[in-house]
């Protein structure tokens, strides 16, 4: 059983990602997960969506360039090995893993999303969220999801 990716082509340029979480947003539709690769001038961001379909109409209709990429969705038990217990399954059988990456963890009804951003900018992005009133999670409780 697979899983519909969305590849999606996006230009490494100031609030490009934005742009993209806010088109699906306004649409209603949901990502599940999100991974962002980049290069100076340019990312790939691959996210599954609850509506792939809906995402890929949406995506078209507004100019994004993307692929449907199918993947495989594995429930790994959250112990030291579980990770490598699969990879071991795969390389048992000469089967190569091109990139792996998380599923947004649930709790309730909220997900735990990770920002990175530029070191000179952390406590501006801290004090901007805090007076959004959004939670901020410690290390401790990261691990605890």
């Amino acid at each position: 059983m697979f899983v519909t990716q969305l590849s999606i082509f996006v230009e490494n340029r100031f609030g490009r990602i934005a742009e993209l979480t806010r088109l699906l947003a306004d649409n209603g539709i949901d990502m599940r997960t999100i991974s962002i690769a980049d290069t100076k001038e340019f990312g790939i961001v691959r996210i599954i969506a609850d509506n792939p379909e809906k995402a890929a109409e949406v995506l078209t209709a507004d100019g994004w360039i993307f692929q449907k990429t199918p993947v495989i969705a594995v429930v790994i038990p959250d112990v030291p090995g579980g990770m490598a217990d699969v990879l071991d399954a795969l390389t048992e059988k000469e089967i190569g893993v091109e990139y792996i990456y998380a599923v947004i963890a649930k709790k309730a009804e909220t997900a735990c999303m990770i920002f990175r951003v530029k070191d000179k900018n952390a406590q501006a992005a801290l004090d901007v969220l805090k007076e959004k009133n959004y939670t901020i999670l410690s290390q401790e409780e990261v691990n605890a999801i």
